[in-house]
């Protein structure tokens, strides 16, 4: 009778071990996704940053996409780049890159966002 109840309790555990392997690994493959996307998201804001303040446009920064492998890792990736002028700072840009994909569930998850002005010089 003891070792039923022995192997009973043995079961539950494993059982519960396997449920919280299962939960670690999930936390490990979004926070891996979520890795992809920072470095995504700051190597397009490099490339931005490095683009010469006369080719830095609203059109030439829509011919940018995601990454090869970015576009693998990231499931319906968005990468959204908003360029904007100020009007009260002529020789200054504001340049917004936020890129958002959906999680196993099909919902989209919080973005990644980076901000930087670009100044003429």
């Amino acid at each position: 009778m003891e070792a039923i109840v022995a192997a009973g309790m043995l079961v539950g555990v494993m059982a519960i071990c396997l449920q919280m392997l299962g939960a670690v690994a999930a936390q490990r493959r979004a926070a891996e996704i979520r890795q992809t996307a920072i470095r995504e998201t700051a190597n397009v804001m490099e490339r931005l940053g490095s683009t010469p303040w006369d080719e830095l446009t609203e059109q030439s920064v829509q011919g940018i996409h995601l990454s090869k492998e970015a576009g693998q890792g990231l499931p319906e990736g968005e990468l959204k780049i908003d360029l904007t002028n100020p009007t009260d700072e002529p020789d200054a840009k504001r340049i917004a890159v936020s890129l958002r994909w959906k999680d196993r569930t099909g919902r989209f998850v919080l973005p990644v966002r980076l901000v930087a002005w670009r100044y003429r010089r």
